[in-house]
């Protein structure tokens, strides 16, 4: 009988870190101590092995909870093989999530292209620095004095020179929401255009101030003309601050013009305008695919808030500036309307600085599988005043079809090709990975189903002429909005084909609802034409017991690895202040980021994946308590066990099918746990968080499960 010895990491909550280590003990016996540690940390447990013989049917002959593993898969078919892209990730520009947030722009309302949605419309954001400054907006289309045809509007700011202050006044930005955040001796890159059309202008002070007058950090740049430049330089503020930080433009007595006034951190996510700390949330989250950009955002509440990949990249348009020519720069990006409307102090906008470029570059630097949505040519029924759906006969409707054509070309296309040239032209040589397209959100209507049609045929169509590029692009049809939705496989029944490859299900639903419905891909039809899409689903709460809830459900998940294709929780992100739905993943401000209990979930099943769900068998267990399920990953056997009951539950495990020698001694165990189930995260208390540590195991343990807690204990195979 082996002598089992827990090392643990010492736990930020030592009340849970006492929990954990003491659901760590041997068969047969309670946890012993001795000694302790300078650093807090328990040591010395050991325990010793059942005695108990096992029964015929390889389950150990012990009273309570019996969890049985078998590790051999050399003889499981394909009916055990987990989809390889099981857990990803989605991300929609809802709750402020990539405008004012996951995007790196820290300039609200840049270009100067805000509406009436904005308090102060076009000026919205923006105030004078004194008295002495005239201030308006120019729209430029009219006699060609715009920076280009895509971002007509721009600043004219007049200082009278009639200040008794300072000789230098102008404008001011405050940024997003509650302002912009700076750190000392951090790098910013600030960029604006400018011109001063009656050369009463030859130089621009910018400067990181605070509303009280506070300089961060100044700098004057020369060479205004009565031409458009862009102008760059990089700023270093002196102090860190948080509240309150503006980015001032000044000019000495005369006028000048500016449009896309932009300030970013030079310190981004992997060189992309990416908030580094956003970058690196989701990285930790291991994610093998991205569904974006939404969700309701591709559908619109009207034609001019549909999002449109192809405005996204400023259509291709090449862009003269400096003496250089650019394509698909944020600069002919057109700005977009959002159908998640906020307030007269917080409008809803879209930038576009996060284009569909950057979001296929994002998905490589995260090294996972983009799966772009676009938009089936109607807008969202539910949310929009007046529900419109293009004939297929239209152009406009025939064009939506061109368009998702068309991103195929974008990606996958050479040189020899229109968006493949403009892909190319942006930067990106070699092709996007490109394997599925979800047409249309959330739709369910017969005209819903009549376009998709037309989507098919044409996708068809053009893997016939050209194979290489086409012929291996798969379909995405839409669902309803609930759980008992089936339209889509009912369509498919009825209208099967050769490119429609997965149904995209969405539900949000209480953590009882999920709790009862962990079996639900048990009986889904293996042979059908398609596999499932969880494209969005939730427990409707950021507490314990929601993401409890969640996790219990995605041991069912797992052990349909087989048809559930892939599965995203929804939505990512919101900001802590404003937002328009909950729960949410990850919630950030201006400076900081946090995950909720749900997020860590998500992070120890995504860090944990398998290729084959193993034979498991669970007895003893309280009705709806107690959860499992078990993955081989390259040869480490991973068990996840879920309690959702207030009381401790000890499981006897027991592992057949393979020598435990061709494990290391010691399994990793990762534990979430608390003792309120209503528990939830916040950037005051980070109340419920993984604990890490070190289990000695054998072929028959014993394992002390915690009260409403997620274990993962995964044993680490001897590599050859």
């Amino acid at each position: 009988m082996r002598k089992r010895i827990y090392k643990w990491k010492r736990a930020a909550v030592c009340g849970l870190c006492a929990a954990v280590m003491a659901g760590a003990v041997a068969c047969g016996q309670g946890a012993g101590q001795s000694g302790s540690g300078t650093d807090g940390a328990q040591g010395g447990q050991t325990g010793v092995g059942t005695d108990k013989a096992a029964d015929e049917n390889g389950l150990a002959a012990v009273d309570g909870i019996a969890y049985q593993v078998n590790m051999d898969i050399s003889g499981l078919d394909d009916s055990h093989r987990i989809s390889d892209t099981l857990f990803g990730l989605f991300l929609e520009d809802i709750n402020y999530a990539v405008d004012g947030g996951m995007y790196a722009e820290m300039v609200k309302n840049r270009s100067f292209e805000y509406g009436m949605e904005a308090r102060d419309a076009q000026l919205h954001g923006w105030e004078v620095t004194g008295e002495a400054v005239e201030f308006s907006v120019k729209d430029g289309s009219g006699d060609g004095t715009a920076l280009n045809g895509n971002n007509p509007q721009y600043a004219v700011v007049h200082n009278t020179g009639t200040s008794s202050a300072k000789p230098h006044e102008g404008i001011r930005n405050g940024g997003f929401v509650e302002g912009m955040s700076v750190v000392q001796g951090a790098s910013y890159d600030l960029s604006f255009y400018c011109k001063s059309e009656d050369g009463s202008v030859d130089a621009v002070t910018v400067s990181l101030c605070n509303e009280d007058g506070t300089v961060y950090a100044e700098q004057t740049i020369e060479g205004i003309t009565g031409e458009w430049q862009k102008f760059e330089a990089t700023i270093t503020p002196d102090a860190t601050e948080n509240r309150h930080v503006c980015l001032a433009v000044e000019i000495p007595a005369g006028t000048a013009c500016f449009d896309m006034v932009s300030l970013m951190p030079q310190d981004t996510y992997k060189g992309l305008p990416v908030r580094k700390d956003f970058g690196e949330y989701l990285e930790a989250l291991n994610p093998t695919f991205l569904r974006f950009p939404g969700g309701c955002v591709i559908e619109g509440r009207d034609e001019e808030s549909i999002y449109s990949w192809k405005d996204s990249i400023g259509d291709g348009l090449a862009f003269e500036m400096n003496g250089k020519t650019t394509v698909g720069d944020v600069a002919v990006r057109p700005q977009g309307k959002s159908i998640w409307q906020g307030s007269k102090a917080h409008p809803y906008y879209t930038t576009y600085g996060l284009g569909f470029y950057e979001y296929f570059a994002f998905c490589e630097a995260l090294g996972c599988m983009p799966v772009p949505v676009l938009n089936a040519g109607m807008t969202c029924e539910i949310q929009s005043p007046f529900y419109q759906v293009y004939s297929i006969t239209d152009e406009a409707f025939k064009q939506y079809v061109q368009d998702a054509l068309d991103l195929v070309e974008f990606c996958k296309g050479d040189d020899s090709t229109k968006w493949g040239a403009v892909r190319i032209a942006m930067g990106h040589e070699a092709p996007f990975d490109l394997k599925y397209i979800g047409i249309g959100n959330e739709q369910w209507q017969s005209e819903y189903h009549q376009h998709y049609r037309q989507f098919v045929k044409a996708f068809e169509e053009a893997a016939a002429a050209d194979p290489a590029l086409y012929g291996d692009v798969e379909l995405i049809v839409a669902n309803g909005t609930a759980s008992d939705s089936t339209e889509g496989w009912a369509y498919l029944a009825q209208n099967p084909d050769q490119i429609t490859t997965l149904v995209d299900e969405h539900y949000y639903q209480t953590p009882e609802w999920f709790l009862a419905n962990t079996d639900r891909y048990d009986s889904y039809n293996r042979d059908l034409q398609a596999k499932v899409f969880l494209g969005e689903y939730a427990a409707k709460a950021n507490t314990l017991d929601a993401a409890l809830a969640e996790a219990a459900y995605m041991t069912g998940l797992e052990k349909n690895g087989d048809v559930v294709e892939m599965a995203c929780y929804a939505p990512l992100f919101s900001h802590e202040k404003l937002n328009q739905w909950v729960p949410d993943l990850i919630f950030y401000s201006n400076d900081s980021i946090f995950g909720t209990v749900n997020y860590y979930v998500q992070q120890m099943y995504g860090n944990n994946a398998g290729q084959y769900s193993l034979e498991t068998t669970l007895t003893g267990a309280p009705e709806q308590t107690l959860y499992e399920s078990a993955v081989d990953a390259d040869g480490d056997v991973i068990l996840k066990l879920v309690n959702v009951s207030q009381e401790e539950q000890t499981v006897h495990v027991l592992l057949t099918g393979r020598e435990m020698a061709s494990f290391l001694p010691e399994a990793d165990v990762t534990v979430l746990a608390g003792d309120d189930p209503k528990a939830a995260n916040s950037f005051k208390d980070m109340a419920v968080t993984p604990q890490e540590g070190k289990l000695a195991v054998s072929e028959n343990f014993e394992y002390k499960a915690p009260a409403n807690s997620l274990t993962v204990i995964r044993l680490v195979s001897l590599k050859d």
